[in-house]
Formats: C-alpha cells, structure tokens, sequence
C-alpha cells in the first residue's frame, strides 16, 4: 500500500496527528529538516515521531523518510491526467475521449519506467522451468488473467485461473515447487491475496507479485515482484482504468517474453491451430488473410 494510503488507514493519537498533518502539508521540504527540526516545528519530541514510523511499519524515521520522498517523487513526476479523475462534469465527449486515450499511453510508459530487468528476468526463468502457472486476481483484473491464460494455452502453457476464495485456496495446498504462482493485487494488502500467499510459501511455490510500487506485505512475501502503475487512488477514483491497463501491459509483455523462449515453434504453432478453430472473414481486404 502507498504510505499515503496507509496513513489514511493507520489510528494517531493527537499529538502523533499534529506530526502527520504537518509531515503530509510540506512534503518535500522534509528532505533538508531532521527529525529534532520536524520535532520543533510540530512543537512534540523526537521518539514521537520514530514511534509514527514504526507504527506504519518502518524500522524508523530515517527509512520512512526515504520512502516517503521516493513516494512523493514518483507521484510529482509531470503526468498531464489525472488517473483518479481522468475527466470533469464540464468536459465534452470528445475531451473525455482524449483524456481517456491520453491516460492509458501515460499508465503503459509509467509501466515501463517501472520493470526492472533482473525482476523480469527472473520472472521468466521461473515461467520456463515450472510446469503449472496458477494465477490469483480479484475484481476485473481476472478478465485479463483469462485472456492471459487463453494465450498462454495457445503455446501449451497451462495456466490456471483463480478468483473465488475457495477454489483458490484449494488449488495454493495443491501446489509445489514446480508450480509458479502469479499473484495480482494492486495495493498488495488483499487479505484474500495475502491468506493465498501465506499458504504458496509454505509449499515452496516460487509467487511472481504484480502491485503497486509500494513496499507491501505482498511484495515481501513474493520471489519476483513486477511493479504496476501506482497513480490512482484506492477508492477516491472514476474507473480502474490505470490499474487495469497497466496490469494488461505486464500480463501481455509476460507473454510475449514467454513466446520469444520458443519463437519458431511457438509461432507455427499459433498459427497452426489459430487457422483450424478461427473462421473469421473481413470485408477489409488489407487483414483479410484469404
């Protein structure tokens, strides 16, 4: 979860709100004052505020404050829409139309800027060699596990889908080392994600993450974590559509690097079969292949 998200969900004395009221109110000005200046400022002590970042689960001050102004950097960088209210009652349809389109090239680039190579990679190495991918969602993020899946079966990749709670956690204790889990939960504080999570470490199944950037108990718990864009708000928001696009983005770039270990053969084979099950015509004759 986003530190400011946790903030929100996380009970303060009044002395420890004063703190947090005035830490959220200059932001990056933080960067230069020390923990005795905040102190001063907030007119409390110190141990006050090492008590405030233990209790939003850092070691102390000096760890929150790193990721908190990793946080605020990220969150300041220059995007033209917002990703909570990408449009307002006075826009027309066709502004809409524009901030919506604009929106989604931002979440795909933001989801660049934030795969790492060795996380990637490692990802992949963990796909290649296991034989099952099981992959847990909620919401409408399970849409687009099942395209997944169904591409995915196209180069005879199992992947089994889960959303319901009781399928789920029937397939995690079924699972082993050779499974891979792929485990999507954009705050990374989905008890349902979290519970599924627990039970995949005790049986050695290696868990690829997709969440937020945030250092979440989902991250901490997974082998590979693959970060989505992290712009939008939990609940204050018009649609999912940064979430959902950027968890399209990773699903179809996981697939394409999958693809690429065997392109040749995976390639014949998609073509293969996608002529035999495919009747599709086009009066467009550039995509109609007859």
């Amino acid at each position: 979860m986003l530190i400011t998200h946790k903030i929100e969900k996380t009970h303060f004395s009044e002395s420890e709100a004063i703190i947090i009221d005035y830490i959220l109110r200059v932001g990056e000005d933080i960067k230069n004052m020390s923990i005795n200046m905040i102190a001063k400022e907030t007119y409390t002590s110190a141990p006050l505020l090492i008590r405030i970042a233990k209790k939003l689960g850092f070691s102390g001050w000096s760890e929150f404050k790193e990721a908190y102004l990793k946080e605020l950097e990220y969150l300041y960088n220059s995007n033209d829409i917002d990703a909570s209210i990408p449009f307002v009652v006075s826009d027309d349809f066709m502004t809409i139309a524009h901030h919506i389109s604009q929106l989604q090239i931002e979440t795909i680039q933001d989801t660049m800027k934030l795969l790492d190579h060795d996380q990637l990679y490692y990802a992949m190495r963990l796909l290649r060699d296991c034989e099952e991918i099981d992959l847990y969602g909620v919401s409408d993020k399970i849409l687009y596990a099942q395209q997944f899946a169904q591409q995915m079966c196209f180069i005879h990749k199992n992947v089994h889908v889960c959303s319901l709670p009781a399928d789920a956690k029937m397939l995690a204790a079924m699972s082993h080392s050779k499974h891979c889990a792929i485990l999507i939960s954009y705050s990374g504080e989905t008890d349902f994600i979290l519970r599924i999570a627990k039970i995949l470490k005790k049986k050695q199944t290696p868990i690829i993450a997709i969440t937020c950037i945030a250092d979440n108990d989902l991250s901490q718990l997974a082998d590979v974590t693959l970060r989505m864009s992290s712009r939008e708000m939990l609940h204050t928001k018009i649609g999912d559509f940064a979430t959902s696009q950027s968890v399209k983005c990773i699903l179809d770039i996981i697939y394409g690097c999958v693809f690429s270990l065997d392109y040749k053969n995976n390639l014949n084979e998609k073509i293969k079969i996608a002529k035999e099950i495919d009747d599709r015509v086009s009066g467009f004759e550039y995509i109609d292949e007859e």
